[in-house]
């Protein structure tokens, strides 16, 4: 399929689509397939330096549009949400791992060293964790990956919902927030039980 056709198929205005949805869906499906199975079992490195950078060097804008409106827990799915987590937390590293720091302090429990975090947590050693999760997505440790980004989110969601408030419109906007990054994290942790079970689609 042409650049082009892709792209068309992506067109978050409908009268841009020019495919139907079954056929948006299975497009998202199948270059998630390819991602994931290219990849499996696989020691090129450099082919998964690539594919982390990707989003970096080209966008990921024409695949992130077909893969978010996929089932949340799906393979396209889940690898949006990967993409997601990695982009939203590395936009303001000094905010994100402050805030994913404070999570981890209300949270206890194991989910630091289901992520890897080290105490304490420098804004670029928050990086390389966000890095290393979407690389590991990439070597072949799929159901990891979604287990440690579940996680990130997780304290990320705590962490919000732990920042004291300046006003009232203030308090929501941080609730809000608080309960997508929750969402996320189970929508994750779903993904990373079915993909641990071969059932990940």
């Amino acid at each position: 399929m042409g650049h082009d056709r892709l792209e068309g198929s992506a067109g978050a205005d409908p009268a841009d689509i020019v495919m139907d949805p079954a056929e948006r869906s299975a497009i998202a499906h199948a270059t998630a397939q390819l991602l994931i199975s290219r990849s499996a079992g696989e020691e090129d490195a450099e082919r998964v330096e690539r594919l982390v950078s990707f989003a970096e060097e080209h966008g990921l804008d024409t695949l992130a549009e077909l893969w978010s409106t996929a089932h949340p827990v799906s393979l396209p799915g889940a690898l949006w949400r990967l993409y997601l987590v990695k982009a939203a937390l590395s936009h303001n590293l000094t905010d994100g791992s402050e805030v994913f720091s404070r999570g981890l302090e209300g949270l206890g429990g194991i989910d630091a060293v289901v992520v890897g975090a080290p105490s304490p947590l420098t804004p670029e050693a928050f990086l390389v964790i966000l890095d290393d999760i979407l690389r590991g997505a990439f070597r072949g440790e799929f159901a990891l990956a979604l287990e440690r980004a579940s996680a990130v989110a997780k304290a990320v969601s705590a962490g919000v919902i732990s920042l004291p408030p300046e006003s009232e419109i203030n308090d929501y906007q941080l609730s809000r927030q608080a309960l997508r990054w929750s969402i996320i994290s189970d929508e994750l942790a779903l993904s990373a039980k079915k993909a641990a079970e071969g059932l990940l689609l």
